[in-house]
């Protein structure tokens, strides 16, 4: 027995006047299924669920099912991968936000976009599959602006699907200012929210959030902040709320992919046995300025991660810092002070120095070069807009949150990205200087 992706090509939504096709994987049991049932996960960008295209690389969702299913480590499932409309993609993404239309100036059809998965999608997938029709069974998932709406839908309509992954959802619109010569310096950063609060938690509703560390403008603190919000309403870290920092993935393709196998083993499997427990943090805080922030994550026998949300912290001197049961540590003196936590039968450690002041924001200065086929009105992006100095040549500096990552190509627009084969790092721990010289531009499109 093999597993099986069925395409169904261009499927018409009345609600949304357009076609798309859509992926079915059918797990390896399912061809010979007689009496037997299977639940659901519906996917987002749907093209990148088991293949390749120009514009990114595949989850392999499908081989990442098999592997898990075929240990005994979750259940089989049959995955919808619903794809996306390139060109309308932004506007599917969004439910109605002022923000959107103003940072995007592009309608929002989010509403109309899960009226389609529902009143169409569902309907037909059930009608013709052998599928778990009910709210329990059933799931998202999506990245990006995908785990936005991914996200809307399933709080919206939880009688519809009990569970959700969020994977680095797109919250924040970040527009990051200029601080060059002019004497009107605007803000360094102007953040936009994106996405509704819902302040009454959906009933028996599971969620799965993560992010990466090296996603530059979609920061940590922005989703962490979210998974608060979720708290507050009442859900409970490690039942029916998981939360990971994935401390060095970007914003990619192959870094969702890389660790898909933890949320399909909370929503549809068995997460095993903790075996390990880290807590990493920056080493230097300040009394003044960027004080810090614990993830305590916990690695488990089957591969699974997660990062504790909540938890005992003991300190060696108390007099020079606390830390508080989610994590947040407060400088109280100048000096040096170990923090240890425990979960269950393990336990991890990590040390602290104090000094005066650590400023919030680094000075970072980027320039770029870029060929002479590059059109003179483009749009310089390295992780975010650089201005134009002159045709061939852009310039800028700026002032960031100490401490972002940035796992990035230089483009210049959607789907234009410099022809290179890895990815340009940088980070703002400290002050930097780049100098990016772009070769040549490969047309994704």
């Amino acid at each position: 027995m093999s597993a099986e992706i069925i395409t169904l090509s261009n499927v018409y939504s009345k609600l949304l006047n357009n076609k798309r096709d859509i992926y079915v994987y059918l797990p390896p049991s399912y061809e010979e299924a007689m009496n037997r049932r299977y639940p659901v996960l519906y996917a987002q960008d749907g093209q990148h669920m088991f293949a390749s295209d120009g514009m990114g690389g595949s989850w392999e969702m499908h081989l990442t099912a098999d592997r898990l299913s075929r240990k005994g480590q979750m259940r089989e499932v049959i995955i919808v991968a619903v794809s996306s409309i390139s060109d309308q993609r932004a506007s599917e993404y969004f439910h109605k936000h002022p923000s959107v239309s103003e940072a995007f100036h592009a309608s929002c059809k989010g509403e109309l976009y899960e009226r389609f998965l529902i009143e169409e999608l569902k309907p037909m997938i059930d009608g013709r599959f052998l599928t778990l029709k009910d709210r329990e069974h059933t799931a998202l998932i999506g990245s990006s602006a995908g785990g936005i709406v991914s996200y809307h839908i399933a709080f919206r309509r939880p009688d519809v699907f009990g569970q959700v992954a969020i994977m680095s959802p797109f919250l924040v619109h970040t527009v990051v200012n200029e601080q060059g010569g002019d004497t009107n310096k605007q803000e360094p950063l102007r953040e936009q929210k994106l996405y509704h609060s819902f302040p009454v938690k959906p009933a028996e509703l599971r969620v799965w959030v993560d992010v990466g560390g090296a996603e530059g403008l979609i920061m940590p603190r922005h989703v962490r902040a979210f998974v608060d919000e979720l708290i507050e309403v009442g859900f409970k870290p490690g039942e029916d709320l998981m939360f990971l920092l994935d401390e060095t993935a970007g914003h990619s393709q192959a870094d969702w992919a890389g660790r898909l196998h933890c949320p399909l083993l909370y929503l549809f499997g068995e997460i095993g046995r903790p075996h390990n427990l880290q807590l990493a943090a920056r080493g230097t805080i300040g009394l003044q300025g960027l004080q810090g922030q614990l993830n305590p994550k916990v690695t488990y026998d089957t591969g699974f991660q997660m990062n504790l949300l909540a938890a005992d912290y003991t300190v060696d001197r108390p007099e020079v810092l606390t830390v508080d049961s989610n994590g947040r540590v407060t400088p109280r003196i100048e000096g040096k002070a170990k923090v240890a936590v425990r979960y269950r039968d393990l336990t991890g450690s990590t040390s602290f120095e104090i000094v005066p002041e650590l400023p919030d924001d680094v000075r970072v200065e980027i320039s770029v070069t870029v060929p002479p086929t590059t059109p003179t009105d483009a749009r310089i992006h390295a992780g975010f807009e650089i201005p134009k100095v002159r045709d061939g040549f852009y310039q800028g500096c700026f002032l960031l949150p100490r401490d972002l990552a940035f796992d990035v190509k230089v483009s210049r627009g959607f789907g234009f990205h410099e022809r290179r084969d890895t990815n340009r790092r940088f980070n703002t721990s400290t002050p930097v200087r780049l100098q990016f010289i772009v070769e040549e531009w490969e047309d994704l499109l």
